[in-house]
């Protein structure tokens, strides 16, 4: 009797760069809080962090300029998806060879459609792996939909007036706002 393994690939992501900044601001927390004055400064800057790199998770989008790098290994399909869009750009695509040599690709290899998040190559001989760097996030924070920073600052919100408790369920409302901006995915 013989078995057979199906082909698999092993993706990996890696956050290159942090955010430079961030998509809501001091001030408009402290507005929407109707905080005056400055003592919690540096806890709510924290709380903004925090509620931004969850929505960022939860909804797999870049908010604001960042550096990924995505690796895959195994079975190297030709089209990859390129998660935390919106892509801003593809700094490289570099082959490794089942024998170890690196190659960067020309770009004429290969296709980056930015509208779905997608890298198509156009060949891939002999790849033991294949590492993308790419940027990707709202190039403005103007450009972040509205209703991702209301979610942001209803967490921010809920943070700081909840800080002395542990009750989770108040994410459920957050994640009601981020909802309309996941993807929906398939798995076969």
């Amino acid at each position: 009797m013989e078995f057979y393994m199906l082909e698999s690939s092993m993706l990996c992501i890696t956050r290159k760069s942090n955010p430079i900044s961030l998509p809501i601001t001091l001030l408009e927390v402290k507005s929407f809080l109707r905080v005056n004055n400055n003592t919690d400064d540096e806890l709510i800057n924290n709380l903004i962090s925090i509620a931004s790199e969850y929505a960022q998770w939860y909804i797999e989008k870049s908010l604001t300029k960042q550096l990924w790098q995505i690796s895959c290994s195994g079975y190297i399909p030709r089209k990859i998806q390129l998660p935390f869009n919106p892509i801003i750009k593809v700094n490289y695509v570099k082959i490794i060879h089942i024998n170890d040599i690196e190659e960067l690709i020309d770009e004429r290899y290969y296709h980056v459609d930015i509208v779905q998040s997608h890298i198509l190559l156009h060949t891939q001989n002999n790849v033991n792996r294949i590492e993308i760097l790419y940027e990707a996030g709202y190039t403005d924070t103007s450009l972040i939909p509205a209703q991702i920073k209301h979610g942001i600052l209803h967490h921010v919100a809920v943070a700081y007036k909840n800080r002395e408790s542990e009750n989770t369920n108040l994410l459920t409302f957050i994640k009601d706002i981020y909802s309309p901006f996941r993807e929906l995915k398939l798995v076969l």
